[in-house]
Order: C-alpha cells, then sequence, then structure tokens
C-alpha cells in the first residue's frame, strides 16, 4: 500500500510533462481552434472546415497534413487534461501580432454559428488571461472577426 501511495506522489516522467516539452506551434493552435469550436457543446461540420482553413491559412499545411494535425492535436489534448500547456506555449512564442490572429481565428471559430454563448464569451476572458493579452486587443480581435470577408 506504501508503494502504491510513492508511485502515485512521484513526479511524472518529464519527458512526457507537455510544459517540459511544449507543442509546437501548430497543435497549439490546433488545440485552441478545437477547444473553441467545442465550448458551446456543438462541435458541427461548418466549425471543422473553418478550422480546417485557419490551419491552412496559417501554416500553409495540405488537407492531409490537417487530418494528421487535428489527430495528433485530439491525442495531446487528452493527455494533456486541459489547455494549459497550448495556451503556455502561445503565451511564450507568440508576438502580441500573432496572439492577435490567433485571436481572430478563435473568434471566427466562436461566431461561426451565429450564436454566441455566455459559456463561450467566459472562456475567451479566460484565454485573454492565459496567453497573456488585453482586453482591447481581445476586443479587436472580436470585431476584425465578425466583419464580413472582403472579396476578390
Amino acid at each position: 500500500m506504501m508503494q502504491l501511495l510513492k508511485s502515485l506522489l512521484q513526479s511524472p516522467d518529464p519527458s512526457r510533462r507537455l510544459t517540459d516539452n511544449p507543442p509546437p506551434p501548430e497543435v497549439a493552435v490546433c488545440a485552441l481552434l478545437l477547444e473553441a469550436a467545442e465550448t458551446d457543446h456543438d462541435f458541427t461540420e461548418d466549425e471543422r472546415r473553418l478550422i480546417a482553413g485557419q490551419i491552412h491559412a496559417h501554416f500553409g499545411l495540405s488537407d492531409q497534413e490537417i487530418v494528421d494535425l487535428i489527430a495528433e492535436t485530439q491525442k495531446m489534448r487528452v493527455m494533456a487534461g486541459d489547455s494549459w500547456p497550448f495556451t503556455h506555449a502561445i503565451r511564450r512564442a507568440y508576438s502580441p501580432a500573432q496572439k492577435k490572429e490567433l485571436l481572430v481565428a478563435i473568434w471566427r471559430v466562436l461566431l461561426s454559428d451565429k450564436k454566441l454563448t455566455a459559456h463561450e464569451e467566459q472562456w475567451a476572458r479566460r484565454l485573454r488571461d492565459m496567453i497573456a493579452v488585453n482586453q482591447s486587443t481581445l476586443m479587436e480581435a472580436k470585431r476584425m472577426a465578425a466583419k464580413p470577408a472582403k472579396k476578390g
């Protein structure tokens, strides 16, 4: 019994901790886009396509690379248990301009179903703190995401 307690209280293998080995930006961004889509508990096919388009626009990945990235990201999200490793990676690696660009993409996902729930709004405010941006940046990103895309 004592051995079991000791093994439970020991630090996990450092090679398995996402904070010691932060995920690459593509995975961190993908994880946050997926979480945004799942926040309202209604992850639609339109949101899946929007996320794939956002990933393609940001990273230039092919359709198959996007499918693989989403699958790998889902595994890492399960392993992580929460979004902290992904937000921490963005917080440390992204410039303010890159964070704003990411927030625009996230708002596009949140606003894509034309109904923003209180839970989604609260999640976005928490995300603001986790990636270290100010309220005005969050609101500017929301305004930018709400604007219709310019044609041609």
